[in-house]
């Protein structure tokens, strides 16, 4: 009976790495929940896991974009000094409404994915170039 020992449990990322290179394996992102992301390393002989929690903005990001597939794809802008600034939706499929949505909170962007404001141009596919 051939039974593969239990994982390694890291509890810090870049000791996995560490751990990774040390066994001449890659590091492989294998999971991302709402709030983890799991890191995994096989060898010939041993593996390990590492799950690291996310940051809550980043969080909030990925629960408003499962709730919204199809509909709306949520991400963050930055500021000139690469901080988080605004959170903003891009529309994917809600016909007739605003092609993105800029909030200061992801309360209040929820709310405007919610009822969005109406669009004033068609399809940038309907724009024929002139000239």
């Amino acid at each position: 009976m051939n039974t593969a020992p239990e994982p390694l449990y890291f509890d810090d990322l870049a000791d996995l790495v560490d751990w990774a290179h040390a066994v001449g394996a890659a590091v492989d992102l294998v999971e991302k929940a709402p709030d983890t992301d799991t890191y995994e390393v096989c060898s010939e002989r041993l593996s390990a896991v590492c799950r690291v929690p996310v940051e809550p903005d980043e969080s909030i990001r990925r629960w408003l974009n499962v709730a919204h597939a199809g509909r709306w794809h949520i991400w963050r802008s930055v500021d000139d000094r690469g901080r988080p600034a605004a959170w903003v939706a891009t529309n994917l499929g809600v016909s007739g409404a605003a092609p993105t949505l800029h909030e200061t909170t992801p309360e209040r962007l929820k709310a405007a994915m919610g009822d969005p404001p109406r669009g004033f141009a068609g399809p940038l596919t309907a724009i024929r170039p002139t000239g």
